[in-house]
């Protein structure tokens, strides 16, 4: 085993060659090993890498956003990769704070104010839809006792409903599925609420932008389904 690593650590340092001057004396330099094209793209990648997140660090730390915490690998999520299109993009839109609650579309004008339009609490927000709203009080139990069963299980810090942020939530690949499960069985992030007179004469609005895509989306399945149904 020692001979191993010795021989290994020789190759890393180099070839010295053994050169006489003009003068009689010698010098020796060291020339470092030819390397492959695999080992030089490799370099590259977590070069490229470690660049990406401290670029992340800094972006953070200057815009002060405490909604979004990015993963330690730069991979996209297995899990969520292999979810449904709609469920996975509900996911992000959760994860990075852009997402369809009373607080987000407060902000963007979207809605005249945060209320929740399930339970008319002051402000909905990310916290309040995973923790907190009676609407989803079943499905919020169960989602917390597979995060908890989860992270305990393996690797890593254990969540729990009272101590962990969604933030760090969705940030932790562990509770993905748990994540995915619980919006799959909620209308968290897929509706924008009721529609908001613009005056008190105008009782009826149309649908948000969001929701206008939600209600496409949702066709184009039906469609797709009735089609599969057909050919089988």
């Amino acid at each position: 085993m020692g001979k191993t690593r010795r021989r290994r650590a020789g190759r890393s340092w180099g070839r010295m060659v053994t050169t006489t001057n003009r003068d009689g004396s010698v010098s020796e330099r060291k020339f470092p090993l030819p390397r492959s094209f695999a080992i030089v793209k490799r370099g590259f990648s977590e070069q490229k890498s470690a660049d990406a997140k401290d670029w992340a660090r800094k972006q953070l730390a200057r815009t002060g956003n405490r909604k979004y915490r990015p993963r330690e690998k730069l991979k996209p999520d297995p899990t969520v990769a292999k979810a449904n299109k709609r469920l996975a993009s509900r996911f992000y839109q959760m994860k990075t704070g852009h997402c369809l609650t009373g607080q987000y579309l407060a902000w963007t004008t979207r809605r005249p104010d945060a209320t929740c339009w399930w339970c008319q609490y002051s402000i909905q927000t990310r916290e309040h839809l995973f923790k907190n709203c009676p609407q989803w009080r079943c499905q919020q139990k169960t989602l917390w006792t597979t995060v908890f069963k989860e992270t305990k299980k393996l690797p890593g810090p254990t969540r729990n409903r009272d101590r962990t942020k969604i933030a760090e939530l969705l940030a932790d690949e562990r509770c993905s599925q748990a994540v995915l499960q619980f919006l799959a069985t909620t209308d968290v992030g897929r509706t924008s609420g009721p529609p908001v007179a613009e005056d008190e004469e105008d009782a009826a609005s149309e649908a948000s932008e969001w929701e206008a895509r939600e209600q496409e989306e949702q066709a184009w399945e039906r469609k797709e389904e009735e089609e599969r149904l057909g050919r089988e």
